[in-house]
């Protein structure tokens, strides 16, 4: 199926106005809205996971350099695959929102998306190993990963190195942005947002409510 599709029906829902805010623990950002940012047709993806035409849509905001994003990919998020995603209940999407004081957070999102030049499967398997090594994320790791996920190195070296999904992480992190988003994780579930690492009963909560309206 078409991420770009999906996002495009789905209109955007989580555009709509925000409400019940709960923070725990997050990393947060302070910056203000950059001015627009283009992104050529091309390259403009999203990648999700679920069930394109589930009324209730979770959008995480999230980066890599960061270990409460770690923990909900490698602990949150498996529960929500199994319970909602697979039974296709919902639609999952990614949205990255890298911060500006940490160095690797652009370069590592940016590596994701190279990755999905060679499948789509290929951005989840980076996704999570980016997640559980949210500790080292030098250009030479994400290198050393690619390898790892056998990847082809040159073609996804040439991706990072030109920065041709730059624009792309930039502008989802606009997005955020336009959202409220200033900690990470950050997910909106259709209209409402829950800001930081979540326990998985309180997302159950939200999703379960949206689900039944």
């Amino acid at each position: 199926m078409s991420n770009n599709l999906i996002i495009m029906k789905k209109g955007f829902v989580f555009f709509l106005s925000l409400v019940s805010i709960i923070i725990l623990n997050g990393c947060s950002d302070t910056m203000g809205n950059p001015d627009d940012i283009y992104v050529d047709e091309s390259i403009d993806v999203t990648y999700s996971k679920g069930n394109a035409n589930a009324k209730v849509i979770v959008t995480q905001f999230g980066e890599y350099q960061c270990q409460f994003c770690s923990k909900f990919a490698m602990e949150i998020l498996p529960m929500i695959q199994e319970d909602y995603i697979e039974p296709g209940k919902i639609l999952f999407i990614f949205k990255d929102f890298p911060l500006p004081n940490k160095e690797n957070s652009q370069k590592a999102s940016e590596a994701t998306y190279c990755a999905g030049d060679q499948g789509e499967e290929k951005y989840w398997e980076m996704h999570i190993k980016l997640s559980e090594n949210f500790d080292a994320l030098e250009v030479e790791n994400l290198y050393s990963y690619a390898e790892e996920l056998g990847l082809e190195t040159n073609a996804f070296k040439t991706c990072l190195d030109n920065g041709k999904y730059k624009n792309l992480v930039l502008r989802n992190r606009q997005q955020g942005i336009r959202l409220d988003v200033n900690n990470n994780p950050t997910l909106i579930i259709n209209n409402e947002k829950l800001v930081g690492l979540q326990p998985y009963e309180n997302i159950v909560k939200v999703i379960d409510t949206h689900l039944k309206e």
